[in-house]
């Protein structure tokens, strides 16, 4: 067996323990302090089942929305935090060949999928992303990234959607399933209770022995492609000089490894987002 001394952790918001509703993530003021409490819980729940598992270091990155939504006061002091964006590598920050494990939390489900809570890739402006032909949502991107330097995604938390996406990518990933969608906006969730301690265990387990995931890894040189919402957006994302229009909304473009992919298909992905805006 392989433990973990070394843990990276992602977290996300949409697949947080109760979080059905936009307004749970940002959009009301009211409603959104109360689900950064239970998005907290999760996370020192992941903390602790790594420290349970005898980790060393821990380094968590605050992935949603504006990437501060984590009080620094009430996450775990054993763990590091790094907030805040624009950030290099986005929602991985931190990540790097030290890592002997990555942890997703919070995570939920691309755009389009049946039954999956608040599913979308990175911006409601993409319709698909695609690596080396392959759609991919936030969990394969970030994972992808993580196995470009070596380190597995031994574990992930969120809805019953985004586990089996999860799992078609990485067979032997350990899943923590905190609610099972009905819809886009409804879920049968567990109590907040059941789910720290479902993900305390999981990960516990999941960091003893590491051996048993393989790191996914992109063959390189990559490609990428986004079906973009409109044409508004593919208008701003082939002003970047590395972009090919294919058509009306999608744009593609070919990198020479896995992570500079990622950076070019994350800058084509703002770029249409900000032309959205205005």
């Amino acid at each position: 067996m392989v433990s973990a001394k070394n843990v990276f952790i992602t977290i996300d918001m949409e697949g947080i323990t109760g979080v059905v509703d936009w307004n749970h993530v940002g959009g009301d003021s009211g409603e959104y302090e109360h689900y950064r409490k239970l998005m907290v819980g999760d996370l020192n729940a992941a903390i602790e089942g790594a420290l349970a598992a005898g980790a060393k270091e821990i380094v968590v990155s605050d992935s949603h929305g504006r990437m501060r939504n984590l009080h620094p006061w009430e996450v775990n002091e054993a763990a590091y935090l790094v907030r805040g964006s624009p950030k290099p590598d986005s929602m991985m920050a931190g990540i790097g060949e030290g890592f002997d494990a990555a942890l997703f939390v919070g995570y939920h489900a691309m755009r389009g999928t049946e039954n999956a809570i608040l599913c979308h890739t990175y911006t409601l402006g993409v319709m698909a992303a695609y690596v080396n032909g392959v759609q991919m949502g936030e969990f394969g991107l970030n994972a992808s990234l993580a196995g470009s330097y070596g380190v597995p995604a031994v574990f992930i938390a969120g809805d019953n959607a985004v586990t089996l996406e999860a799992g078609k990518l990485v067979p032997n990933i350990n899943t923590a399933v905190v609610k099972w969608g009905v819809g886009r906006y409804a879920a049968k969730c567990l109590p907040p209770e059941k789910s720290t301690a479902l993900i305390r265990k999981t990960v516990t387990g999941a960091l003893k022995d590491v051996g048993g995931v393989e790191p996914l890894k992109v063959e390189e040189p990559v490609e990428i492609k986004v079906e973009l919402s409109t044409a508004t957006g593919a208008d701003s994302a082939s002003l970047l000089p590395y972009i090919e229009r294919l058509d009306g909304r999608t744009v593609r473009a070919e990198f020479d490894d896995y992570p500079s992919a990622l950076r070019g298909l994350l800058g084509a992905i703002f770029m249409a987002s900000m032309a959205e805006r205005r």
